[in-house]
């Protein structure tokens, strides 16, 4: 009796979560325009546009992975069945995805504000970090309810760690090495070099593992919020 009930009961979860589609993508929109109203206010009354530019450009960065997972579950929702296709379309998304996190190290720039605007830009960054990171892992849970059929609850949460990995050494070669991730396509021999020499800077151990371990940490909590979410 007790697992039937909890049979239906998931089942009702299931059934509740699809009468509300797009939920997601409306909370993320409104923080996404919540952010951009904070640095355009900013840009007009200082006159200075440069917070606007950089934070407006990470986080269209952060969308962009979250857009290919999205056009991804459209095509499988609506019988397009291509291997190729969704092989590539989750490595163009893997190459994009570190930008999602990689808002969190725009905090960096905090030092360099004068002190009245201190209080505001560190708002307005934490702001637009907060949607990059909660972009990235809606990103991830899409992934993980893709792939999950075909590989398994097992091998889909050992690759799904290791994307976390991977996106933090992504973050590494983003912040400290300043590349980007179309640099796989438009130069990919010198970001090969790039990447094969970085175990000699023991700073790219420490971040790769550091922000690696605080993303599994996030989507881990996130997961089991989202999926288990039975007593709220």
């Amino acid at each position: 009796m007790q697992t039937q009930y909890a049979s239906t009961y998931n089942s009702g979860l299931l059934l509740a979560r699809d009468r509300q589609p797009g939920k997601g993508l409306r909370a993320l929109t409104l923080l996404t325009v919540a952010g951009l109203s904070l640095v355009i206010t900013r840009g007009l009354l200082t006159g200075n546009w440069w917070f606007f530019m950089m934070l407006t450009w990470n986080l269209f960065l952060a969308w962009f992975p979250l857009g290919v997972v999205l056009v991804l579950r459209d095509l499988r929702d609506s019988g397009f069945s291509s291997r190729w296709l969704f092989m590539g379309g989750l490595f163009l998304w893997l190459a994009f995805f570190p930008n999602a996190p990689y808002i969190i190290t725009d905090l960096f720039h905090i030092k360099h504000i004068d002190s009245p605007l201190l209080w505001f830009d560190t708002m307005a960054i934490f702001l637009f970090a907060l949607t990059g990171v909660l972009i990235g892992l809606y990103s991830i849970l899409l992934v993980h309810r893709m792939i999950q059929p075909q590989l398994g609850q097992r091998l889909t949460w050992l690759a799904i760690l290791a994307t976390q990995i991977l996106s933090g050494f992504g973050i590494y070669l983003g912040r400290v090495g300043r590349w980007n991730s179309w640099d796989i396509l438009t130069n990919p021999s010198s970001l090969t070099l790039a990447i094969a020499h970085a175990y000699h800077d023991h700073l790219s151990i420490k971040l790769t593992l550091a922000y690696g371990f605080v993303l599994i940490v996030l989507y881990v909590a996130f997961y089991w919020y989202v999926e288990h979410d039975e007593n709220p």
